[in-house]
């Protein structure tokens, strides 16, 4: 228990530096700055201003375990408007949560849901080179539990990856990424039976789409 107890925060803290990566902030400030030389103050100005508030949330972020779903939330919608800017008109989304989550009372573990919902948009949304949509659902399990869903219309995951639960046990070519290994260890640390798979949204066509979805414990605020 001890060796999660370390493990756990390590983990935390290598999320949030993922995802402000060197690649992002280029593109964010690739994208300002089209908009100073184009002359556009305005979409300059509140980019800019939505940038350092990413910025000081990330800061705000380091050294907690966990925050409440409405600042994740808050988090996430910034950092999909920022993808936005990337991608224009072929990128939608929408964030749905259970209205019987309180999400200003309701804690869940720091930055989570953003490295899944990342990889739906570079691995899923991205291939397509056409519109593509995003969708973030947070339901209530149980008293103890989130139930996690993003769903992307894109391109699809390869079938290996389909109908495995990533936080059992079995033999892998490469290390889990660092949202799945902090999940295997919070199913460890709550003693919670928690899952992670993979789904087609739409098995029959030829852009199947991605479903992932995972358990999440919770705690109050």
């Amino acid at each position: 228990m001890a060796n999660l107890k370390t493990k756990l925060p390590q983990l935390e803290q290598k999320a949030i530096q993922a995802m402000m990566n060197p690649h992002f902030i280029f593109n964010v400030i690739n994208a300002i700055q089209h908009f100073i030389n184009t002359g556009d103050k305005i979409a300059a100005n509140k980019y800019l201003t939505d940038f350092a508030k990413l910025i000081r949330m990330s800061n705000r972020f380091s050294g907690r375990s966990m925050v409440l779903i409405e600042e994740e939330i808050a988090y996430l919608l910034l950092y999909l408007s920022f993808e936005k800017l990337r991608f224009g008109e072929n990128l939608s989304y929408e964030i749905i949560v259970d209205p019987n989550i309180d999400i200003s009372e309701t804690r869940i573990h720091v930055m989570m849901i953003q490295p899944f919902i990342e990889n739906a948009i570079w691995h899923g949304i991205l291939p397509l080179n056409a519109k593509g949509h995003l969708k973030l659902q947070i339901q209530r399990e149980s008293d103890t539990l989130l139930k996690i869903i993003i769903e992307d219309d894109g391109v699809g995951i390869p079938e290996s990856f389909i109908n495995k639960n990533y936080l059992e046990p079995f033999q892998e070519a490469q290390k889990p990424c660092i949202a799945i290994q902090r999940l295997q260890l919070l199913a460890q640390s709550s003693g919670q039976k928690l899952y992670f798979h993979y789904k087609h949204l739409h098995p029959k066509r030829a852009n199947k789409g991605t479903i992932a979805e995972f358990l999440l414990p919770v705690g109050v605020a």
